[in-house]
């Protein structure tokens, strides 16, 4: 049985119920104009249900003593006990329906006449006994009796079997909420445990119930969980469905993509937000998505797209529509508010693009020409805001004409239990919830590239240049020791479908996290989303991902995603500009050097660079590079700017003076030919600026990087020390050593099995760090605690120093 027709059963059973006791009193007391009413509603509520799922039987009967009850109401007839049984009779009949539908069997056909004509006035013989002599549920079970003889033939002797029904309850939202709050109290609790078990050791004893207690833990909490929530698909699914149907009446082709169905929400919410939804998507198909004809004279898919998407952010639900129509016309919205009287002429001249866009939240406001049966009353987008501020959400809408609209929903939860990633930046750590991330890299793999332009950092992921983030400036922290390009990216997408990488300094663990909200005056910040603690019981704060990438302008208005071929070939006929990074070298003279040559800015101490060969060199991330552009091959600062260069298969390493800035070089470029080295001669800032000729740069400088050797390092084996030792080990500038290798620089050792090696008088070929368990070291033990950061930093500085660590 699915969900929505357990719904009707579950809530057609409990109006039924709740109608007889009401029935029965309002029996007693037939001037009761109020009970009668509410009978009357639960009854035509049944009748609606039943024919929303087409089950025309229940409908029928519903439908009979419904139209009994209206001629009470209109006083066309007097309620009197027969009238009362016949009520009831049907009732009994719908109950043993609905049981039957619940169990999946079939019912008996026939019977629904004779207790129809029960309903009858004037009918004394229908009922079969006399009303006045008898209980009132005896008659009710009588015509019951009555009826069912029309179901006997062919069945005598049969005994129906009973139905097996499934039982449940209705709970008060309120005792949920604190059933809720205790589930997640009781796994901080076992996260606590997990993490001292972890640190003591394995203990047989203890670990087999722990395990036991763990995954019992997990089945209460999901019960728990699912007693409230419902998957947001449940709102979804009816969407395809009003998209066509709106789209065929206007007569334009639409085709919805819907993503993050998954995501769940509390099932009172899901009803919430169904209508402002559905006035969003009907505004998008009438407004905002053009005719097919209309489309491809703008060069545009005759199929428009409609996207919904939802995500989960701590204790906010995201969901994000946009389309590809015409968006939003700031003019036309700006000039019905002034003819309307929405604003003055003079607080439009003062009104941002924004402000405006906001104008169409306002009670009455439409930019609709005619009314249609779609719009065009002033009633909707306002409706949609109060509903969701309600419940204490938010909207915002974005807009590119030509391009697109967007709308972000903001719906807030109370608390929640959701996948997150814990980072560290700064030595503090924060939580990213686990829906964002779409990769993690390293900034020294391979597959990424990071570079800056200026004071912005970008990173080429897959072949994508993307916009980088770095979280320590994000929260005002500072810097750590890591240098431009140690980072780990952490690749975040939203539900927008933006990507930008988020550059943090490790990676410590994913998990579920309780996540509660915080103060109202620290959400303020959009930067943070809630708090939760951690297995060791730090608290550490979740961080919100589209505010803070909205905040650095990276939520783009539209989906860029409806272009035709014959689009992107006229972008390739058009070429852009050409971008190029200016510089002032240290003969003084201003030159540019096209801007795709440009990896990153690095900067260098005096003691990186050799200049006892023919060629200057210099060492930059263990890797020997040339260096051009030092005045007389000298270093004249004890720290220098350079221009990491490469063309893919070279680097090489540009000394500067200066660097201004990117540009893009948008005067006429001169070709030169008597100037060895430089392509041509352009004008930038009323000033001629020398472009560095790349080709004939990398023919006569490049060479392929050339790694110098790293010292090696080798750890304990096991999972720990694989995948929380060895990327810190690797980050000091040490090689972690395979299994098979020998004459390491350098070994770590657990305390204990160093303890136990020296008991075995086995001989250390190289000087050893000891690790204990402990954070607090025993009396004279040169040990250092495992998770002590900067003192096993300093330990492996010392050795690669030359010095001895015992």
């Amino acid at each position: 049985m699915d969900d929505l027709l357990a719904d009707f059963v579950a809530e057609t059973r409990e109006m039924l119920e709740a109608s007889e006791g009401e029935i029965i009193a309002w029996e007693a007391d037939p001037a009761d104009r109020a009970r009668l009413d509410t009978i009357f509603r639960f009854v035509h509520t049944v009748k609606g249900n039943c024919g929303f799922f087409d089950f025309p039987r229940l409908a029928q009967l519903s439908h009979a003593a419904e139209d009994a009850l209206a001629d009470c109401r209109a006083g066309r007839r007097e309620p009197d006990s027969r009238l009362v049984t016949a009520v009831l009779a049907i009732i009994d009949r719908i109950a043993a329906m609905v049981d039957a539908i619940e169990a999946g069997q079939e019912f008996g056909e026939g019977g629904e006449d004779e207790l129809i004509a029960a309903l009858a006035t004037g009918d004394d013989e229908a009922t079969g006994v006399e009303a006045a002599s008898s209980p009132v549920h005896e008659p009710a079970q009588a015509i019951l009796a009555s009826s069912a003889s029309a179901e006997a033939d062919g069945v005598a002797g049969k005994k129906p079997e009973a139905p097996v029904t499934q039982r449940s309850i209705r709970l008060s939202v309120d005792l949920l909420d604190r059933v809720m709050s205790g589930v997640s109290d009781m796994v901080l609790a076992r996260n606590d445990l997990a993490h001292r078990l972890r640190q003591a050791g394995t203990q047989p004893t203890i670990d087999g119930p722990f395990e036991r207690l763990t995954t019992i833990l997990a089945d209460v909490r999901d019960a728990i969980t699912r007693m409230r929530m419902q998957r947001i698909e449940a709102l979804f699914g009816a969407l395809p469905r009003l998209v066509r149907d709106l789209s065929g009446e206007l007569g334009k082709q639409v085709m919805i993509d819907l993503e993050g169905g998954d995501v769940e929400l509390d099932r009172e919410m899901i009803e919430m937000v169904r209508d402002p939804i559905t006035h969003i998507i009907r505004n998008a198909i009438d407004h905002g998505i053009e005719t097919p004809t209309e489309r491809l004279a703008k060069g545009k898919r005759e199929i428009g797209l409609l996207s919904i998407s939802a995500r989960q952010s701590g204790n906010t639900i995201s969901i994000v529509i946009s389309d590809d129509g015409a968006g939003l016309e700031e003019e036309r919205i700006a000039a019905k508010a002034v003819s309307t009287g929405l604003i003055t002429a003079a607080e439009r001249a003062k009104m941002s693009r924004e402000a405006i866009l906001n104008l169409v939240f306002e009670p009455g406001f439409s930019t609709a020409s005619a009314v249609s049966n779609v719009s065009g009353r002033g009633v909707g987008l306002d409706v949609v805001r109060d509903n969701l501020e309600r419940v204490g959400g938010s909207i915002k809408v974005t807009s590119t004409p030509g391009v697109g609209t967007l709308f972000t929903l903001q719906i807030p939860l109370t608390l929640s239990i959701i996948a997150g990633l814990t980072v560290e930046v700064s030595e503090q750590r924060f939580a990213i919830p686990q829906s964002y991330v779409e990769e993690i890299v390293h900034s020294s793999a391979k597959a990424l590239d990071f570079s800056r332009v200026g004071e912005t950092a970008l990173v080429t992921f897959r072949g994508t240049r993307v916009p980088c983030v770095m979280l320590d400036d994000v929260l005002g922290l500072a810097s750590g020791n890591l240098a431009d390009g140690q980072h780990t990216m952490v690749m975040l997408r939203l539900a927008s479908g933006d990507l930008f990488a988020l550059a943090v300094d490790q990676i410590h663990s994913h998990g579920d996290l309780v996540v509660k909200p915080l103060a109202p005056a620290v959400m303020k910040s959009c930067i943070y989303a809630g708090s939760t603690l951690l297995d060791d019981g730090q608290p550490v704060l979740l961080l919100d991902v589209t505010n803070i990438a909205s905040q650095r302008g990276l939520v783009s208005d539209a989906r860029a995603r409806v272009l035709l071929a014959s689009d992107e070939e006229n972008a390739g006929e058009q070429a852009d500009n050409p971008r190029a990074m200016l510089f002032t070298g240290y003969d003084g003279r201003r030159r540019a050097i096209r801007l795709e040559l440009v990896q990153r800015i690095e900067t260098a101490p005096a003691s990186a660079f050799d200049l006892t060969g023919a060629n200057p060199r210099a060492v930059i991330d263990g890797l020997i590079l040339p260096v051009i552009g030092l005045p007389d091959d000298a270093v004249p600062a004890e720290k220098i700017r350079l221009l990491r260069l490469g063309d893919g298969a070279s680097e090489l390493l540009y000394a500067v003076r200066e660097i201004d800035d990117a540009t893009e070089l948008e005067n006429a470029l001169k070709p030169v030919t008597d100037e060895d080295g430089i392509e041509a001669i352009t004008l930038v800032g009323g000033k001629a600026v020398a472009l560095i000729d790349g080709h004939a740069l990398f023919a006569r400088h490049g060479e392929a990087p050339e790694a110098i050797a790293r010292p090696v390092c080798r750890l304990p084996d096991n999972d720990w020390a694989r995948t929380i030792l060895g990327p810190l080990v690797e980050a000091a500038g040490y090689q972690v050593a395979d299994g098979d290798s020998h004459g390491e620089d350098i070994a770590i050792w657990l305390d204990d099995e160093y303890e136990a090696a020296c008991a075995l008088d086995m001989t250390f070929n190289s000087p050893v760090i000891r690790l204990r368990d402990s954070p607090d070291a025993p009396d004279g033990s040169p040990s250092i605690y495992r998770y002590d950061r900067r003192g096993l930093l300093d330990a492996l500085r010392v050795h690669g120093a030359g010095g001895k660590v015992r």
